[in-house]
């Protein structure tokens, strides 16, 4: 088979040679991006992970800002969450991937076989979900920096912390040196009561809110399906599990107003991060995954709506 012409004094490659060329170029670019992947983003995501792990458990020192002595406002006796801290953690890790996955395996091309369909779509599910990841870190990761550098009391201090110097200081006066001597809460429970700043809670659950409506809202909606409520429905879910994970945690008295608030800040902005910046390219996606796999859907609630032609 000829590989090349002349054209003139100038080669020109065949188009199968240029097809094989570029083949190569993309392979030998995968090879690339994987390797600085391993060597590289995996070990800092893992001093990041190393870092937040050991902030929590105390390893590493933070600043605790005082009180005010009998501060009503740090008064509040503590009763538990109403969205507890493991729910919040299993959700905001599994809901995402559950969701792409199922969604995903819908919208793909029902022509080829189930194990060829398995595999793109879960590709293309860890894709997603890498991006959704990656913000999710910096969401943590901001989120420990900022409760290290204020050190805020929670509404529930006094109770959950019980500090010495608080029991002997009169009137409004601000102490500024104390130990926790609380015999009714663990030791980890006691240094988390003066992390109140900003709130955790509220912005991990408004980054995988948003992020599950964004991609629902990219990847399955159409005006042209037989239902249009599907998605909306769905999407109003993750508004709700954004609602009461932040807002419990101001009649939990786990939380002040302005911890929720700033926290709902952070998760906007690693929500946007993590959708705009890093899944720049999920509108072309949805488009061209539109585009070429809308005719193959046989399922009963986002097959397209039958437009019949017009008359003569």
């Amino acid at each position: 088979m000829e590989i090349c012409s002349n054209y003139g004094s100038m080669p020109v490659l065949s188009t199968a040679s240029r097809r094989d060329l570029e083949s190569q170029e993309a392979g030998a670019t995968r090879k690339h991006s994987r390797l600085w992947t391993i060597l590289v983003d995996i070990p800092l995501i893992l001093i990041v992970l190393v870092l937040i792990g050991l902030f929590e458990l105390g390893v590493i020192p933070c600043y605790r800002a005082g009180f005010f002595c009998n501060d009503p406002s740090l008064s509040f006796p503590y009763r538990g969450d109403t969205v507890s801290t493991v729910v919040l953690v299993v959700t905001i890790f599994l809901a995402p991937l559950i969701v792409i996955l199922i969604t995903e395996l819908i919208f793909h091309d029902q022509e080829y076989s189930f194990r060829d369909m398995t595999i793109a779509s879960t590709k293309q599910t860890l894709r997603v979900y890498r991006n959704y990841v990656y913000g999710l870190i910096f969401n943590f990761a901001v989120i420990e920096v900022m409760k290290g550098i204020t050190g805020s009391p929670r509404p529930t201090f006094f109770d959950l912390c019980e500090p010495d110097t608080g029991k002997t200081c009169n009137g409004s006066e601000f102490v500024s040196d104390f130990e926790c001597t609380s015999t009714r809460f663990s030791k980890w429970m006691q240094k988390d009561s003066y992390h109140s700043f900003p709130s955790g809670h509220t912005s991990l659950s408004v980054h995988c809110g948003l992020f599950i409506a964004w991609y629902l809202q990219k990847r399955a909606f159409d005006w042209r399906f037989r239902t249009v409520f599907v998605v909306p429905m769905l999407q109003l879910v993750c508004m709700g599990f954004m609602a009461t994970s932040s807002l419990s945690r101001i009649t939990d008295h786990r939380h002040h107003w302005w911890d929720v608030a700033v926290g709902f800040v952070i998760g906007v902005i690693t929500f946007s991060y993590a959708a705009i910046v890093l899944s720049k390219d999920g509108a072309a996606t949805k488009r061209a995954s539109s585009e070429s796999m809308q005719p193959s859907l046989k399922t009963l609630v986002f097959d397209q709506r039958t437009i019949e032609p017009a008359s003569p």
